[in-house]
């Protein structure tokens, strides 16, 4: 059973994952307080949020896409904070999907378990701003950018297409 809190499905995103038609897949919650969110409904007012999926609804639903998606995305929230996130990659990888993960780069341990395991094809990191502004612009003061950092490390050395990102 793959622990995952799936609170939104796009089932075609042609802007998601550069090149490919995908279902973009929105786990709930996040560790950061950006003011800026456009996924505030997946932050921090979850309850006010009428969607909500299950790992086998969604499975289901991406297993009879097979052969007219390209690839699936994992975005958030943050979904590397589900403990699920590794599994639900590696049965969407199963499928035969290109598989691209969004994160804001905050778990760097995690994103190596799945660099590792060959779990992603691509993957899109926020950069929120400048390292002495970051605390201010996360909403979180003192906040440490070491995990940005190595994150920032493990994409750059990883081999897989990755890019990162600027909220403006």
């Amino acid at each position: 059973m793959i622990l995952l809190r799936i609170s939104g499905l796009q089932k075609l995103a042609m802007v998601d994952f550069p090149g490919k038609l995908a279902a973009t897949v929105f786990t709930g919650g996040c560790n950061l307080r950006c003011p800026f969110c456009h996924n505030a409904l997946l932050v921090n007012r979850l309850d006010q949020n009428p969607e909500n999926h299950s790992v086998e609804e969604v499975l289901a639903f991406l297993k009879s896409r097979r052969g007219l998606l390209d690839g699936v995305v994992l975005s958030g929230g943050e979904p590397l904070l589900q403990s699920g996130a590794a599994a639900f990659l590696a049965a969407v990888k199963v499928m035969g999907f290109a598989v691209k993960l969004d994160t804001n780069g905050c778990y760097p341990e995690k994103l190596k378990e799945i660099l590792d395991r060959g779990l992603v094809d691509y993957v899109a990191m926020d950069i929120k701003n400048s390292r002495e502004k970051y605390a201010p612009t996360v909403g979180i003061p003192a906040f440490d950018i070491t995990p940005i950092e190595q994150s920032v490390q493990l994409l750059k050395n990883s081999g897989i297409d990755y890019e990162f990102r600027t909220t403006i």
